[in-house]
């Protein structure tokens, strides 16, 4: 027990030290982006701040896995340079041993990491952009990441009859949503079972709420009966399946949306006849996360098997550095073209992490034997 609180003690102290910095670095570098907006409308010094600190949740969960391999082999180098983990070994400690209660050290760090990113991140980062919209930015994230277009986001919502017959097929595109919550302009286009045109609502802006629906403002309508025929409203309630939370989904990145979220919007995806590969494999992702970092410090293991004369200090945080960026390219790659083959979510999940572990299994067998 003495030897396991006193490795547990440099293991925890190396990995916040490492996390410390990592975390330290990122704010830094996202603070300097910060600084462009300052000006910019009613955007100032303190929002550029107080944006930088909401981001730190979400970091916290990106540099964890990383921090934990490079920590794990920072502490474990120290022991192995210092001749310690040789003493411990020759005094009858066996690496399954210490194998455990590496992934013991583990545990507190990704439970914490999973709370974080479920119940802090995704109302952190809401609330970051929110504060970037007050220099102008649009709280609507287009890029290939999130799957909208520049011309903001599109949302299909089908109605369907109680034998779940298909009634009406409606697209709704909301180009803004502006910081206090309210929407505009609003397009949607409506058509019938034979996927004939039968309403299409143009409106300056909208409000969303908890009840599913949207509630139109300056409306200007068009319907086929079977020539078009407009009319003008200064408000009209449009009923469909989409409420505020589909919006807030739809708008923001996967990578930053609660497991409980991902789960919500595959399962509105998927009742829509829409894609929802690209939620689902974030979904299983975080699920796979405490996973990915537990390998991650198991990894850092067989560097404890190595004498001071096989490697500096510095060239093994490297090679962890390494070790962290080429994971992360894999699940990357496997991720991309496992999109385009279709391959299932949980395996493109979990597989960088299987790998990982396999190699490193492999690794400290015959670090082991040859020490």
């Amino acid at each position: 027990m003495i030897l396991r609180a006193y490795l547990g003690r440099r293991m925890h102290g190396s990995i916040a030290l490492v996390l410390a910095g990592f975390l330290t670095l990122f704010a830094f570098i996202d603070l300097f982006d910060e600084f462009d907006q300052i000006g910019r409308g009613q955007f100032r010094l303190i929002h550029a701040f107080a944006a930088t600190a909401l981001l730190l949740p979400t970091r916290l969960t990106e540099l964890l896995p990383v921090a934990l391999l490079i920590g794990g082999i920072w502490a474990l180098s120290q022991f192995a340079q210092s001749s310690e983990f040789t003493a411990m070994r020759a005094a009858g400690l066996r690496p399954v041993k210490v194998l455990g209660w590496i992934l013991g050290f583990g545990v507190p760090w990704v439970a914490c990491a999973f709370v974080v990113n479920e119940w802090l991140a995704p109302p952190a980062a809401i609330q970051s952009q929110s504060l970037r919209a007050l220099g102008g930015q649009s709280l609507i994230e287009s890029s290939a990441r999130t799957g909208n277009l520049g011309s903001g986001i599109w949302v299909r919502d089908i109605r369907r009859e109680p034998d779940g017959g298909q009634v009406v097929q409606r697209f709704v595109n909301i180009s803004r949503v502006n910081s206090d919550g309210s929407l505009g302009p609003v397009e949607i286009i409506e058509f019938d079972g034979q996927r004939r045109i039968q309403r299409h609502l143009r409106a300056a802006s909208a409000l969303s709420g908890e009840r599913r629906g949207l509630l139109l403002r300056e409306v200007q309508e068009l319907r086929w009966n079977p020539y078009p025929v407009e009319y003008r409203h200064n408000e009209l309630f449009w009923e469909g399946g989409i409420d505020q939370t589909v919006i807030r989904l739809a708008a923001g990145r996967p990578e930053r949306m609660s497991a409980l979220d991902l789960w919500r919007f595959v399962r509105y995806l998927r009742s829509n006849d829409q894609t929802a590969d690209r939620h689902e494999l974030t979904l299983w992702r975080r699920l796979a996360t405490p996973l990915g970092g537990l390998v991650m410090l198991v990894l850092a293991l067989p560097f404890a098997f190595l004498q001071a004369r096989s490697g500096a200090m510095g060239a093994r945080i490297l090679a962890g550095v390494l070790i962290g960026v080429a994971s992360h390219l894999m699940s990357a790659l496997l991720g991309n073209l496992g999109l385009i083959q279709g391959w299932p979510a949980p395996v493109l999940a979990l597989l960088p992490s299987a790998l990982l572990l396999t190699l490193t299994l492999a690794v400290l067998t015959i670090v082991n034997r040859r020490a």
